[in-house]
């Protein structure tokens, strides 16, 4: 009787210890870079790009696809606590605030877009790059304002025009892609996908701030039921959308700002996020670099070193101009525009979302979208921490 009963040799080890590996590597580089006055998201970005097939190569380009569920879950969990921190409102009483963020949105795709159509990218990629770049990455802003505890005006203005800037990058891309539909000639896909994306976002925002509404009644959120029964109703909220082919991005940031406006009252985020967030987060930096591969890289590196440029000079032009009046003076000014340059997980997202549909055309998008993230992921959480440093609007260590 052969029984199964001695390890085998050499031993085998299962995914598990590359998991359990990859998050103690990519938990030391964070804090190595926390100590060295740099946010741990950054070493977050750098690790993963060290982890995936670019380097060690511990986790394939399958690896984000195959537990995209994970990533889903914790961009729903930070763009809904974003969506809370927002009160609509205060468009209304600081009209300067939504003149600085139409002026970030379309000096962003539009300088973007010119600068790659300029350089010889055909308009389809030069527009889908730009709709990205749009965008700020939420996960890398909330973790840095986290980690130092950041609060001011600088901070409360990067936290309005991520959002606004975000929801529009999904919006434009959206377009993007029903463009892509009536190249195909399938007119009334092109027409009726976008819209069909937009108002499925809305409602499921909706409901998810009713849920959220519900368990608030009967549980109190910082308690470890009503902790529990937030993250089911995000999980659900996801496995749904992607069920209905619905970007799981827009509807928890519409569900955020629909409790926000129902109750302007501060809200206090469970304490017991602040673990479950941050080990989504480093979860997700590891599977994104997944996605990043040496060819990868050099196939998009020139086309994003341009847009990243010209993303920049979109952004401090924006914040330079119209900062002053929302209340910010120069120096602050420029400081919020700096303060938005991080792009990282989101954008692979959006950009693998793209080749779902049209591999050609999004495996080129990525190699672009890629290499930004490369960048923005590594030295944009930085570019936020040095601008809310020079505003001191830092103030210490962890908030949680």
């Amino acid at each position: 009787m052969d029984l199964n009963v001695w390890p085998a040799w050499p031993l085998h080890f299962g995914g598990l210890l590359y998991a359990g590996l990859a998050l103690a590597v990519t938990a030391i580089v964070g804090e190595v870079c926390r100590r060295a006055d740099i946010p741990r998201v950054a070493g977050y970005a750098l690790a993963g790009l060290l982890l995936g097939p670019a380097a060690l190569g511990w986790f394939d380009a399958g690896a984000l696809t195959t537990y995209r569920g994970i990533v889903d879950l914790c961009v729903a969990l930070m763009l809904f606590e974003l969506g809370i921190r927002l009160d609509a409102r205060w468009f209304g009483a600081n009209p300067g605030l939504l003149a600085t963020a139409f002026a970030d949105i379309v000096l962003a795709l539009l300088i973007v877009f010119g600068a790659l159509w300029a350089a010889g990218v055909d308009s389809d990629l030069a527009y889908a790059v730009a709709a990205i770049a749009v965008g700020a990455s939420p996960i890398a802003l909330m973790r840095v304002a986290s980690e130092g505890r950041a609060s001011g005006q600088v901070t409360d203005r990067m936290y309005a025009l991520c959002a606004l800037s975000l929801a529009a990058s999904v919006i434009l891309l959206n377009l993007a892609i029903g463009g892509l539909h009536g190249a195909n000639r399938d007119w009334l896909l092109a027409i009726a996908h976008p819209l069909y994306q937009l108002a499925g976002s809305a409602l499921g925002g909706a409901l998810i701030a009713v849920a959220f509404g519900a368990i608030r009644k009967r549980l109190n959120p910082g308690s470890e039921q009503g902790t529990a029964a937030i993250v089911a109703v995000m999980l659900l909220a996801v496995a749904i959308l992607t069920a209905l082919r619905l970007p799981a991005l827009l509807a928890p940031l519409f569900a955020g700002v629909i409790v926000k406006w129902r109750d302007p009252r501060p809200h206090l985020w469970p304490p017991q996020f602040g673990s479950i967030g941050g080990l989504l987060v480093i979860i997700s930096f590891i599977l994104a670099g997944s996605t990043i591969s040496l060819d990868l890289l050099a196939a998009g590196a020139g086309v994003a070193a341009l847009a990243i440029a010209a993303r920049t000079a979109a952004k401090l032009c924006a914040s330079a101009a119209f900062g002053p009046a929302t209340g910010l003076d120069r120096r602050k000014s420029i400081a919020l525009g700096l303060a938005l340059m991080p792009l990282s997980v989101v954008a692979l997202l959006q950009a693998i979302d793209v080749r779902s549909l049209y591999p050609e055309f999004g495996e080129r998008l990525l190699a672009v979208v890629g290499a930004m993230t490369l960048v923005l992921g590594i030295l944009g959480p930085i570019a936020t921490w040095r601008a809310l440093q020079r505003c001191n609007e830092l103030h210490g260590g962890d908030e949680r």
